[in-house]
């Protein structure tokens, strides 16, 4: 079985020709491809190395009496690194200039290389973070990255670092912060007791405390590069994005950040990233994804509610909301019920619960073939099917919105030219895992999909890489996990139980 590639992006230096198309840059586990897409051929091909820090599980067991029964104890981890893993990659940015990629690995390391003529890549400096980051982007700067972890904070870094930073022993410049040696401390104790807690999971949370070998404090040692915490959220985040606007006369950047408690935050951009311009309220479950529209002052919503926003963000109104999506989705399966359609997931049954995975901002071509408009399009997690509606048509009362179906996941999109490159959650031998599309309008006035053959003929170099998967259960949480954001009510759950 192949590895999907669940991350794409387009790059086109600027010191490649005029009439080159550019470089699709696309994440497969732990590697990263440059792919020409003039000619097809894979031009660089960058693999993430085995972290020191990573462990393989022994098969040696003991037994451990508990509540009075034996049953067989945790897996105890050894050092044999021959069976470690290389870190996958989880998030890919490009520089606006498109000399630059950041890539972020599950070894919470940002990664930045440079993007040659030729599309090979060459990887600069690599950053650890101290929490594992959830979002990555590059700022019109093109020398500033904006970074969010899922600790709830967001850390602008710079993207190139400077001559002192890079004088270390260690390959590519590597800055990695190495922590001190531990000083004795005296064991932690949890200040709750059995006389303290009522409900039955917390008992069960201190109880395990409590069977802990060793509580001692986590020290926390200090980043070894240069960095700057721009805000923070209480709440776990979930997505970043930067925008800027034309006030009095200049223009102003804001950071745009989403959270798990159902907020969309406007802040400032640095240095006045403290300043909280307001909030967009209005969503009941988790929002996973914002996108901001070029040109406007629109911004696009979606997490774990069954419809989608449309937002004035400056002003922090609420537009519009596209509430069809569960509607479309069911008509979708009644219609391809019984059919022959090759599916991933249990597309057969009614959809109770939806998570926004992905939303895009794509170019769409008239009927002489020109550019003349973009669309909106939105994915749903582990649903062969995309939602999309014209740019023009949001704000109107019976937007266009169509489905288009496909016959597996969407993972990642990205777009060169008037073209649509959609990475699919293909694992076949002999199947194609990027299909490329043109979203051309229809005289209706919404958009329709159609094959560009000839890129795919291109693309199909992408799928003699091989890309076996290892693990099949680190892949899907690779590929999908913005459902695991919802939550799971455990107060009404303790409140009952109490009640009984």
């Amino acid at each position: 079985m192949n590895h999907p590639f669940q991350l794409v992006e387009i790059a086109k230096p600027p010191a490649a020709q005029r009439d080159h198309p550019g470089y699709l840059l696309a994440a497969c586990g732990s590697k990263l491809l440059s792919t020409c897409l003039a000619t097809g051929n894979v031009v660089s091909e960058w693999t993430a190395d085995v972290g020191s820090g990573q462990v393989a599980v022994s098969n040696d067991t003991e037994s451990t009496h508990v509540g009075g029964s034996e049953r067989p104890a945790k897996k105890q981890k050894t050092g044999n690194a021959s069976l470690a893993t290389a870190p996958n990659v989880i998030k890919l940015a490009i520089s606006p200039n498109h000399q630059h990629a950041v890539a972020v690995t599950d070894d919470k390391c940002v990664r930045v290389f440079e993007i040659h003529a030729e599309g090979k890549l060459l990887e600069l400096s690599q950053r650890t973070m101290p929490k594992r980051p959830c979002a990555v982007q590059v700022l019109p700067d093109n020398a500033t990255i904006i970074c969010g972890d899922k600790f709830g904070d967001v850390y602008s870094l710079p993207l190139l670092l400077e001559l002192k930073a890079i004088e270390d022993d260690s390959p590519m410049g590597s800055t990695e912060s190495h922590p001190p040696q531990q000083e004795a401390s005296t064991p932690f104790k949890p200040s709750a007791s059995m006389q303290t807690v009522h409900t039955k999971r917390n008992r069960k949370a201190l109880e395990a405390q409590l069977k802990q070998k060793n509580l001692t404090p986590k020290s926390k040692a200090p980043l070894q590069f240069d960095h700057k915490v721009l805000l923070g959220h209480v709440s776990m985040l979930t997505d970043v994005a930067y925008a800027s606007r034309e006030v009095d006369g200049k223009q102003r950047g804001y950071i745009i950040t989403a959270d798990r408690d159902e907020h969309i935050r406007i802040s400032r951009a640095p240095p006045q990233s403290h300043v909280i311009e307001g909030y967009c309220l209005g969503h009941r479950e988790f929002v996973s994804k914002v996108c901001v529209i070029p040109g406007t002052d629109l911004l696009v919503s979606g997490g774990g509610d069954d419809w989608l926003g449309i937002w004035q963000w400056p002003a922090f109104k609420l537009l519009a909301r596209f509430d069809q999506m569960r509607a479309l989705l069911h008509d979708l399966i009644a219609k391809t019920n019984g059919s022959n359609v090759e599916d991933q997931g249990n597309d057969k049954e009614p959809i109770e619960q939806i998570a926004v995975s992905g939303i895009w901002i794509v170019p769409a071509t008239g009927q002489d073939g020109t550019s003349k408009e973009h669309a909106v399009i939105v994915a749903c997690e582990k649903v062969p099917a995309l939602f999309y509606c014209p740019v023009s048509k949001l704000l109107e009362q019976d937007a266009p919105w169509n489905l288009r179906q496909f016959r597996y996941p969407i993972l990642d999109i990205t777009s060169v030219g008037t073209t649509t490159l959609v990475s699919l959650d293909v694992r076949g031998e002999e199947q194609q895992r990027i299909v490329a599309y043109r979203l051309k309008m229809q005289s209706s006035g919404g958009t329709d999909f159609q094959c560009d053959e000839e890129t795919n003929a291109k693309l199909m170099g992408l799928d003699c890489v091989p890309s076996d998967i290892v693990d099949a259960k680190g892949l899907e949480d690779l590929l999908y996990g913005a459902a695991s954001l919802r939550k799971r009510g455990h107060q009404d759950e303790d409140v009952a139980e109490e009640a009984g």
